[in-house]
């Protein structure tokens, strides 16, 4: 296929997802050149590595010694891509799959119309082309969170349905991203302390305080076949998104919020972990409580303001092994 400009597609993985043949036979069929689609062993097993090697033998294949988290892995990618020089970087999840091949060339047209924006992202279908997954969000904001989730969390019918139309948005979410390349050098690519989750916030955060934008194209893109497991409340995912939205406060200067999204989840999680009592899931809880506290602590009263320890997880079990 013929793209409008030189642009590269990176996708990362840890593990051999079950989506992942039909992930890598959809963007190399895109892609202008087998070499353009960008593949990141993010340290995952030898089945993964034979697998891409054999099936996918003409992609650039970038392979390294550990899983290193999601940040990580995709920022080893995205500097393949920008030594070779690519106009543009499109950044995909292992667990999706193209749903519309002339994808890429509607994000590329329009950033054409959108010059300032580092951001394009498509629309993306959850799971089954029926159901669209939001993609568009605005910055972490504790009021927000009163006064919009808890509602939301009470009477899901209240959630407010996103139009589909063409516009400037605070930031994507990560699953299928066109990045600007002279966007990226100049503000920098992920923050890898975030290892992933809201590590897009930041990532956007840091684009607009460059001068760049987020914006949504609503062209159907790809379909995310994204796992029903793993997302549990004392889950290593549970923890990113804890952790990585005080880490954004600090970085971002709200230290007062901060402070008050650590104590109001720190508190959930204590409500959750009083109701699981003895069982085998309140074990799991009373150590997320522990894991999370520490974390917290570490951040908001350690001596450097934002920085924290850093967890390790099995590529194996896809869950949290170690804390650092």
């Amino acid at each position: 296929m013929k793209l409008l400009k030189r642009t590269a597609v990176v996708v990362s993985a840890h593990r051999p997802y079950a989506t992942i043949e039909l992930c890598l036979q959809g963007f190399r069929s895109i892609v202008e050149r087998e070499e353009d689609l960008i593949f990141v062993n993010n340290g995952s097993s030898p089945s993964l590595d034979r697998l891409v090697s054999e099936k996918f033998r003409g992609i650039t294949l970038v392979n390294m010694d550990e899983n290193r988290l999601f940040c990580a892995g995709y920022n080893a990618g995205i500097r393949t891509a920008l030594a070779a020089n690519y106009d543009f970087i499109l950044i995909a999840n292992a667990d999706t799959e193209v749903a519309n091949p002339d994808f890429i060339n509607e994000l590329l047209s329009a950033a054409d119309r959108w010059p300032k924006a580092a951001f394009l992202g498509p629309l993306v279908y959850y799971r089954d082309r029926n159901t669209t997954q939001n993609t568009r969000f605005s910055f972490p904001s504790v009021m927000r969170n009163v006064t919009t989730w808890i509602p939301w969390r009470i009477l899901p019918a209240l959630r407010r349905r996103h139009r589909l139309q063409e516009t400037q948005v605070d930031y994507l979410n990560g699953v299928c991203v066109l990045c600007r390349s002279s966007a990226l050098r100049e503000f920098g690519l992920m923050d890898e302390d975030y290892g992933g989750y809201v590590e897009d916030a930041d990532w956007s955060w840091r684009a607009m305080k460059s001068g760049w934008i987020s914006v949504f194209i609503p062209v159907p893109g790809i379909i995310h076949h994204e796992e029903q497991q793993g997302y549990g409340h004392s889950s290593f995912k549970s923890f990113l998104l804890k952790r990585n939205t005080v880490l954004w406060y600090l970085k971002a200067g709200y230290k007062f919020s901060a402070f008050l999204y650590a104590l109001a989840s720190l508190c959930l999680a204590a409500l959750r972990l009083l109701r699981s009592g003895s069982s085998s899931t309140g074990k799991e809880h009373r150590q997320f409580c522990k894991n999370l506290n520490r974390s917290y602590r570490s951040m908001l009263f350690g001596s450097s303001s934002h920085q924290s320890p850093k967890p390790a997880i099995s590529a194996e079990k896809g869950r949290l092994e170690i804390w650092q």
